[in-house]
């Protein structure tokens, strides 16, 4: 399958969870942002995020979609070989210790398979905040999470990572029903056992950067995908 199709249809599946999830509010705060309190609070916030994407898990669900697509062109020899991949990216994922526990719970169920920055309602891009914001990128793309929050800080803006989850258990259920559903000949279940897996995606953002802003009494801030739109993967 052409990656750039494969990214692409990833691209899709996160537009059409974040449109359902409502994003995670940036709360009230009163604290200066270069205090020692903030920047100890925002490196601590950070060492207990597991911001690795499973390369195989993404791969996985595009190996899924495509699985889709050839068995409603009635390709059913490609469809059989796709899940097959599928099945075996998804036990790759499954032993692969930096993607598995999405946040500090460690929950190793959720598996992040591709993620986001998004800034602030209030964000003003600049020149300048804009530079800071792409080498903060280039940092969490190479797995440097705290340099890319001490980057991103200076762009002086709320910023999240919104991700893409997968619930490993659940899709590998799902992908194994479809392999064997496909293999007794009953397509027709096989894709609504890959269309299961696909509709297991969730969606969740948490903060990287919290910018200081007048009290209120209510959480009213809202997150949007940084301007250019491109999305981050962390390989």
């Amino acid at each position: 399958m052409n990656r750039h199709i494969g990214r692409l249809i990833i691209g899709a599946l996160a537009s059409a969870a974040l449109t359902a999830t409502p994003l995670i509010p940036v709360v009230a705060r009163a604290a200066t942002p270069n205090s020692p309190t903030v920047k100890a609070a925002q490196a601590k916030k950070v060492d207990q995020l597991k911001l690795k994407v499973s390369d195989d898990g993404r791969q996985a669900m595009e190996d899924v979609h495509a699985a889709r697509i050839a068995l409603f062109n009635g390709d059913t020899d490609t469809a059989r070989k796709l899940v097959h991949e599928a099945q075996q990216r998804l036990t790759r994922t499954s032993t692969d210790e930096q993607a598995l526990g999405h946040d500090g719970q460690y929950d190793r169920n959720l598996v992040s398979i591709d993620g986001q920055l998004v800034v602030g309602h209030d964000y003003v891009a600049t020149p300048e905040k804009t530079r800071h914001i792409v080498k903060g990128q280039a940092h969490l793309k190479a797995g440097q999470p705290q340099q890319a929050v001490e980057e991103l800080r200076l762009a002086d803006a709320d910023v999240g990572y919104t991700r893409l989850l997968m619930p490993l258990k659940a899709t590998r259920k799902h992908v194994d029903e479809a392999a064997a559903l496909i293999y007794s000949g009953n397509n027709y279940d096989a894709n609504l056992a890959l269309k299961a897996a696909e509709d297991g995606l969730s969606v969740d953002t948490v903060m990287l950067v919290d910018t200081p802003h007048p009290v209120k009494t209510a959480a009213t801030d809202t997150l949007y995908p940084i301007p250019d739109g491109s999305p981050v993967t962390i390989d």
